[in-house]
């Protein structure tokens, strides 16, 4: 007898890929998730949008903080969104934190990626692109 077990790509495979790709430092991974428009909201609000920006932050934090892993306790649907509990770990006092994470995403594709953190943390963008200057 033969199972054929067909599964069908959802917004939080995504975003679980996403994540995967992230700790592992897999940028062109990272890179064939993220929308052209892709959006990064950080936990001060402040914004960045398209896909070159936000993968060159993203390798940038991998740079400032080699250990920084994104740890998920918990993840649930609500509408469009997918909200996820869990922490930002790494040995950078500055960007680690219990953290929540609002994502939007498509079977394929990440659209937006926000934070919003538990402690009085800066914004990691600002903090980020300060270190570039």
């Amino acid at each position: 007898m033969s199972v054929f077990r067909w599964t069908r790509k959802s917004p939080q495979h995504t975003v679980k890929a996403f994540i995967k790709a992230m700790n592992a430092r897999d940028f062109a991974g990272v890179e064939a998730l993220l929308a052209d428009n892709f959006r990064l909201i950080d936990n001060a609000d402040k914004e960045l949008t398209g896909r070159e920006p936000c993968l060159a932050l993203f390798r940038r934090v991998a740079e400032l903080a080699p250990d920084y892993q994104l740890e998920v306790d918990r993840m649930v649907v609500h509408g469009d969104d997918i909200l996820i509990a869990g922490k930002s770990r790494t040995t950078s006092p500055e960007m680690g934190s219990a953290t929540q994470w609002r994502a939007r995403a498509t079977p394929t594709r990440m659209l937006e990626w926000q934070s919003y953190s538990n402690a009085l943390t800066p914004s990691m963008i600002t903090l980020v692109q300060r270190t570039e200057d």
